[in-house]
């Protein structure tokens, strides 16, 4: 029942699913960005590969050690994509695969119900018995993506499957026909948690689907409307229009009027100043990821070939490296140097054989590992792993800040 084909894109889609909910607006300024640059980073070029990897390895037109150096567009498979990424995933279908009476279908375009040009491509979807899973392959190494997180007192779910899920029900009917149970998984083998389990899945309602493509139709809706809702937030993390968007845009203008304030006179003017300390950094983080944005649209539109004023592609720092390994090897000993002068022999980082262990299904003692830290570093108050004594909360106006701060204090210096 394999069905892969190329991926298209929809203003609707799946991949933008959580970002439309939040953010009905994003959609009419993505339009606004040329297509060619709407072309994401090369972090997701490896995505991208390693999708296309999976079909190969479900289709047995390849296995593991020969797409090693394969090349899919313009990323090329590396040793550590296959044993980090590849292999860890493909064993978790290969043995889901193989239950009794598997059907599936792979990278299927499914179109959502009630919502005219909205479609997406599902990774995986597999049905045994009277189950369906509904499988999304994430071979980022970044934040963890669940299927189910917290958010205030509820939990919700990630609304990439649920639109996968509810466009399979509706374009596979006899496919969800009769089912008992849809289990929507999200399979991603590395992030930033290096404890985090690979799979992390949640079984859904079909009151809780049909509850999705309402709410979901009345975004996409309100879309198209003339003054649709603007949010910034977690879900702007791949968006193409953050550099023409205000919500992002609008830290430059606050930064025009940044002065830094004179130091306090009395004890009383202390919190203002820090205040005004931490809502500068604020501005600072935000033109600081403006800047990448537009960095990396302009770079992908001269390397299309098209024009922007005042800069150009420059060629990158030349790597040298050996023509052919073995040859210089021998050539170099014969020269006269030793071999311990050619040839090192390093163990690798923890961090790099616990990702190969948990490829394999194994963990690494933890008694053979110390850590120390190097120092401190300033960071955010949510990305801090302790809270920070006497910090108050982060100011969100640095505006404001600066106001409270200029009005001044009549207090007298201490004495």
């Amino acid at each position: 029942m394999n069905a892969p084909f190329k991926p298209a894109h929809s203003p609707f889609g799946g991949s933008v699913a959580t970002r439309v909910l939040h953010c009905p607006a994003s959609v009419r300024l993505v339009e606004k960005v040329p297509k060619n640059l709407r072309r994401s980073s090369a972090y997701a070029e490896r995505g991208t590969a390693c999708h296309a990897a999976m079909v190969r390895l479900i289709d047995e037109t390849e296995d593991l050690e020969s797409l090693v150096g394969k090349t899919v567009d313009s990323y090329t498979i590396t040793h550590d994509d296959v044993e980090n990424a590849l292999r860890p995933v493909y064993a978790y279908v290969d043995a889901l695969l193989d239950e009794p009476g598997a059907e599936f279908y792979l990278e299927q375009r499914v179109a959502f119900p009630t919502i005219a040009g909205a479609f997406g491509t599902a990774d995986l979807l597999v049905r045994i018995g009277a189950t369906v899973h509904v499988i999304d392959f994430k071979f980022g190494a970044g934040v963890r993506v669940p299927a189910l997180y917290p958010d205030g007192d509820a939990d919700v779910i990630n609304a990439q499957l649920l639109f996968y899920a509810a466009a399979g029900r509706h374009s596979l009917p006899k496919f969800f026909a009769a089912v008992d149970e849809i289990k929507l998984t999200i399979v991603q083998p590395t992030s930033i948690e290096p404890d985090a389990e690979m799979e992390s899945s949640t079984v859904v309602t079909t009151g809780e689907l049909d509850a999705f493509v309402a709410a979901y139709r009345a975004a996409c809706e309100e879309a198209l409307a003339p003054a649709p809702r603007l949010e910034k937030g977690a879900h702007c993390r791949f968006c193409a229009a953050r550099p023409i968007c205000p919500a992002h845009t609008a830290p430059l203008l606050d930064l025009a009027q940044f002065a830094m304030p004179t130091p306090p006179r009395a004890a009383a003017d202390k919190v203002t100043y820090l205040q005004a300390l931490a809502a500068g950094l604020d501005l600072v983080d935000a033109v600081k990821d403006l800047r990448t944005a537009l960095h990396e649209q302009a770079k992908r539109a001269l390397e299309s070939g098209d024009t922007v004023p005042g800069y150009a592609l420059t060629a990158g720092r030349a790597e040298r490296h050996w023509r052919e390994e073995n040859a210089a090897i021998g050539a170099l000993i014969k020269l006269g140097l030793a071999r311990n002068d050619v040839m090192v022999e390093a163990m690798r980082s923890p961090k790099q054989i616990e990702l190969r262990a948990k490829a394999r299904g194994l963990k690494v003692p933890q008694e053979l590992i110390d850590s120390h830290r190097s120092g401190v570093s300033l960071v955010r108050c949510e990305k801090a792993r302790a809270p920070v004594p006497g910090r108050g909360e982060i100011v969100r106006s640095f505006s404001a800040a600066l106001e409270t701060f200029q009005k001044g204090s009549n207090h007298e210096p201490d004495s």
